[in-house]
């Protein structure tokens, strides 16, 4: 095997005839088989060289296997090829190339960059309803906030809640609740607050009038709207609800409302507790916003008749109830929402509470 020089082998050329390419196959061939197994090599590479000298046709620039490694040639054919989608018949009409790997991981990069950044920021909240002699307010901005962070993202671009109801201006009555809850006497409302503005708005006006007479519920809001319920006790404990429909009489036994509902709190907490002992919070009250959003357990969301209203319920406690006369109310723990009880409570598995203060809010347009 080694009585040859590498002169005597032709180089490889278009010129030579069949035989002789077929001669040269053979040899690389028998060369090959003249090397070392898989294991050898590999166990060669690590701790000594190859024991067996490569042959000089090897080394020789006519032979095909040329600069080539056993073991490096079948450790590239376990590498599997990259595979490239290919472009489906409706791509090729539009004249649509396949994405590459590379375009796709810049596309993904690109829309991270930009999925982060998306929402911009809201702007500032319009509270308006109160009157220039309204003593208590109940809703102020920090708190409005925190309940707007928690609405269903089509009522958070709203930049102006409408209070519809106030224990204080409007009076103590539970129809009176139920009136301006429904949205056909707010438009109304909205319609008396305007001036006269020509003929046509006048037409208007009295259409809007005329179709006070149907049913109770026969209004259709062309805009989505929410309500937040907001009350004060007699130890100024600030709690309520959000609620995806207006409060109203339902004679029948029927519970209403969806998964966007939740109940929520304001917590007073002393600050050094959370500080670990920091004296530099000492003595200082704080107040905290707890939320409890729909649990899915049951479908007991909202339930309101002439006697009453009732937020949530499980085995007959309520999440939140509010008595015929606005006056006293009680909060249970129940599984609709997984809530704590709402007010300050000296007993442990409810928490009665008397009403100073109650305020409802509209979130979205009339039209």
């Amino acid at each position: 095997m080694f009585g040859r020089s590498p002169n005597d082998y032709e180089p490889y050329s278009d010129n030579m005839h069949d035989g002789e390419i077929e001669n040269l196959i053979d040899l690389s061939d028998s060369e090959s088989n003249d090397m070392p197994s898989k294991k050898s090599t590999h166990h060669n590479h690590n701790h000594e060289t190859i024991s067996n000298p490569p042959s000089p046709a090897s080394l020789s620039p006519s032979s095909p296997t040329q600069n080539s490694n056993p073991s490096i040639e079948k450790l590239s054919n376990k590498i599997p090829p990259q595979v490239r989608k290919r472009s489906t018949f409706f791509d090729r009409i539009i004249g649509r190339k396949s994405p590459s790997p590379t375009d796709k991981s810049i596309r993904s990069s690109r829309s991270s960059s930009v999925g982060s950044n998306y929402l911009p920021p809201l702007s500032p909240l319009s509270l308006k309803g109160y009157k220039s002699t309204t003593k208590h307010r109940l809703l102020d901005d920090e708190l409005a906030s925190n309940i707007r962070n928690l609405l269903p993202a089509r009522l958070q671009l709203f930049d102006e809640w409408e209070m519809v109801y106030s224990l204080e201006q409007d009076g103590i009555s539970l129809n009176t609740l139920y009136r301006h809850c429904d949205p056909e006497f707010q438009l109304q409302q909205l319609q008396k607050k305007k001036q006269d503005r020509g003929y046509a708005d006048s037409i208007v006006k009295s259409m809007v009038v005329g179709r006070a007479s149907s049913s109770y519920n026969s209004f259709e809001a062309k805009r989505p709207q929410g309500y937040v319920l907001i009350i004060q006790d007699e130890k100024n404990s600030i709690f309520g609800c959000y609620l995806n429909e207006n409060l109203r009489i339902m004679e029948h036994k029927r519970y209403y409302g969806n998964g966007e509902c939740f109940l929520w709190k304001c917590e007073n907490y002393n600050p050094r507790v959370l500080s670990h002992g920091n004296r530099e919070h000492e003595g200082k009250q704080a107040i905290r916003f707890k939320a409890f959003m729909y649990t899915g357990i049951n479908d007991n969301i909202i339930f309101s008749n002439s006697q009453f209203i009732s937020i949530g319920s499980s085995n007959g406690e309520n999440g939140l109830f509010i008595d015929k006369s606005l006056y006293k109310g009680v909060s249970y723990r129940c599984e609709t929402f997984g809530n704590e009880i709402l007010n300050d409570q000296i007993d442990e598995k409810f928490g009665k509470f008397k009403i100073m203060g109650l305020e409802i809010w509209r979130v979205g347009t009339l039209v």
